[in-house]
């Protein structure tokens, strides 16, 4: 007979093992010695050949041993005696009876023969060791060869192969699967991917592949932050934001700049946890700054939230200042001292100002030298007068200080 594609091959409805209908034969012959092999190299097709005494039609079936028929393949007398059948399509039936060997059997004439049992499954999903991520953003990721037993070892159809692997990856903005090389029998792989994604892997025998074990699932961070346009130095200011997801810790890092062209350093970094975190802002100068969320890796780096951060915020601060005078009261004629506190700790020059009744007048500069001024003054009129500090902008350690005035205080004569 004339080779029979599995293309062709007419299906028969699974049902419960019974004896399988035999054709009318042309002589009281029946098959024997049915083999099973592959047809070439690439394990694309199985050849199901047996032999026979006397030309008969025939009747291939594939089933599980003891169980149930899958599908039958009818051929005439005058064809060879060999049918060829999908691979994909005999392993589609592992599954139904895990446990049990497969076996086609070959009905002629009266009776019918069996080929040898054998198992058609792909191998099991591979197992994760872990991923890591390098500085340079690469990531390997290593794993274990699946396991599983063998229902038939050293029967016709195995090859003492070693498995190889198949890695690709699904960018979550197409959904689409994209490999990453070709097949290897190499159990790591190494690459850069900074976008949300899924890494998988299969492994492949001479039956296929079939489960893909996902090893890496990268999910975007996204993160907000509210930076104070204005704030005091050393003030309860904060920085407040959130990050998500937020179902895991995460270390969140304050970053500042000087200018828009300087390079960014790290003010303070944190772990926060809920999806919330917040930073103290009062002593650090007039400067932009960000909220940035490092690269986190999770469960061996299985699970990975790529780095985010938030846009440059720019912050002013001003310049914390107190006058008081030493003496709550003085006689008239005495001087008291108008002493001025700044910080931080700057070296610069004050304006010590009076108040008239109408305006604010100028009493006189007044040298201020690591955060501290006095200023004196001497009256021979008794009565009450308000005076403050006008503080002039600095910088202090390179950063910009906004200027200010210290609250009224007053010079009691009596």
């Amino acid at each position: 007979m004339r080779t029979a594609i599995a293309a062709a091959l007419t299906a028969a409805l699974v049902t419960t093992l019974t004896t399988p209908a035999t054709p009318a034969a042309a002589a009281e012959t029946a098959p024997t010695n049915v083999r099973i092999a592959w047809k070439d190299s690439t394990y694309q097709r199985v050849v199901v050949s047996w032999d026979e005494t006397e030309p008969v039609a025939n009747l291939v079936t594939l089933r599980t041993r003891g169980d149930r028929n899958y599908f039958s393949v009818t051929t005439t007398a005058d064809q060879p005696n060999a049918i060829e059948v999908e691979a994909a399509r005999i392993r589609d039936y592992s599954w139904y009876s895990p446990g049990k060997p497969l076996e086609f059997v070959v009905a002629g004439g009266p009776s019918s023969a069996v080929s040898p049992g054998f198992d058609a499954f792909a191998p099991n999903q591979a197992h994760l060791i872990a991923a890591t991520r390098s500085a340079a953003g690469a990531t390997t990721v290593r794993w274990q060869p699946p396991t599983g037993t063998d229902l038939t070892p050293n029967d016709p159809l195995d090859r003492n192969l070693p498995l190889t692997y198949q890695v690709s990856y699904i960018p979550a903005s197409t959904g689409r699967q994209v490999p990453i090389g070709g097949r290897t029998t190499a159990t790591q792989v190494t690459y850069t991917l900074r976008s949300e994604y899924k890494l998988q892997v299969v492994a492949h025998n001479e039956w296929g592949g079939q489960f893909p074990t996902t090893m890496v699932t990268a999910n975007a961070t996204r993160i907000t932050a509210h930076v104070p346009s204005w704030a005091v130095y050393d003030s309860d200011s904060v920085v407040t934001g959130t990050y998500t997801p937020a179902d895991q810790q995460r270390q969140v890092v304050l970053q500042a700049r000087n200018s828009s062209t300087s390079p960014w350093y790290t003010v303070r970094s944190i772990t926060a946890r809920g999806g919330r975190f917040e930073f103290p802002l009062g002593t650090g100068g007039s400067r932009q700054y960000r909220v940035t969320a490092p690269t986190s890796q999770y469960y061996n780096g299985a699970l990975v939230y790529n780095a985010a951060s938030t846009a440059p915020a720019a912050s002013t601060t001003q310049l914390r200042v107190l006058g008081a005078f030493w003496y709550t009261q003085i006689l008239a004629g005495w001087t008291n001292e108008a002493r001025l506190y700044v910080a931080p700790k700057v070296n610069t020059t004050a304006t010590l100002q009076r108040w008239n009744g109408k305006t604010w007048t100028t009493v006189g500069p007044v040298k201020v030298k690591n955060g501290y001024g006095v200023g004196y003054i001497r009256t021979t009129a008794k009565g009450r007068t308000a005076y403050r500090y006008y503080v002039p902008a600095t910088t202090y350690a390179g950063v910009y200080f906004a200027a200010a005035y210290t609250q009224n205080f007053v010079n009691v004569v009596v």
